[in-house]
């Protein structure tokens, strides 16, 4: 217990977007799905950390500081952070992917997307999440390995350094390979366990924008990232980093401000028949009874 307290108390960010993405993934897709993917793939990342670190596959060899593993958690050499952390990652990419590729819906302040489960399991979804889960790391582990600057600490360094800021490109390869796997498990589980007209257990089809809780999280993390790069004095890593995002973020606004990517009645309907529940839900109705306009500028 007193290790798991250490944990918290020394990684409270990791926590923090832990349960950000629980409470996300419980609200769009039930308790059931998130539970289980949280468990494989937390199996998944631990057991290609543990062959990095005595193989070198798939990240590329590395090897972990012990200094914390009286303070907190560890499991077959790695701290229980550092894996947890690719369950929030990849559910978060898997929901940029999931918004950029669905017709969009807005009534209000209320912004739904028109996803179907074509798209869900789509390779083109699958596939692009796993680009923007690598994305991600190229802000986070150029951080992570300068650890001793911030409150992380010092806790591995590859063997040998990279040429990505210290980073080896084997690690990217590595992180869209386990991405690829993680994102497999979770769409796969999403249709196994919620392909039934009911509603999944969890589920607020009620709540306002849920769909766009996941993106936001993706971008919390980012964010967060990026500034610590700033905070630590890694200016040139932090600027690198503004413009690998920087075309990305004028591709969402575009789309997100674009009419043309909101849905129509057929693309309405798509959505009601695949997600029944939703139906009769007030943001998809008018007072009247009558479809709310499905075209509009944001």
């Amino acid at each position: 217990m007193h290790l798991l307290i250490g944990t918290i108390l020394l990684r409270p960010y990791v926590f923090v977007f832990l349960v950000s993405f629980l409470f996300i993934a419980i609200v769009n897709f039930g308790v059931r799905t998130t539970i289980l993917f949280s468990i494989l793939t937390y199996g998944v990342a631990l057991g290609c950390e543990w062959s990095s670190v005595h193989n070198g596959f798939p990240f590329g060899l590395y090897h972990y500081v012990y200094a914390t593993r009286e303070r907190e958690l560890w499991a077959a050499g790695v701290p229980v952070f550092d894996s947890l952390s690719f369950t929030f990652l990849a559910f978060a990419s898997y929901t940029v992917a999931l918004l950029l590729s669905s017709p969009l819906y807005r009534r209000g302040w209320d912004l739904r997307i028109l996803d179907t489960w074509k798209i869900r399991r789509s390779p083109r979804v699958w596939l692009m999440a796993a680009l923007f889960m690598v994305m991600i790391d190229m802000v986070v582990d150029p951080l992570s390995v300068r650890g001793e600057k911030w409150f992380l600490g010092r806790i591995f360094w590859y063997d040998p350094a990279g040429p990505h800021f210290g980073v080896p490109i084997s690690n990217y390869l590595g992180w869209y390979f386990v991405g690829a796997i993680t994102i497999a498990i979770f769409v796969a589980l999403d249709q196994l366990l919620n392909r039934s007209a009911a509603r999944p257990a969890g589920v607020a089809e009620r709540l306002p924008s849920r769909a766009i809780l996941g993106p936001l999280l993706y971008a919390g993390i980012a964010i967060f990232g990026i500034t610590m790069l700033f905070w630590i004095g890694a200016a040139e890593i932090a600027w690198a980093s503004v413009f690998i995002y920087l075309p990305f973020a004028a591709l969402v606004a575009h789309i997100l401000t674009r009419s043309g990517s909101y849905g129509d009645a057929a693309d309405r309907e798509r959505h009601l028949a695949d997600f029944h529940y939703e139906r009769d839900l007030p943001v998809f109705t008018c007072e009247s009874g009558e479809t709310a306009p499905l075209r509009r500028r944001l």
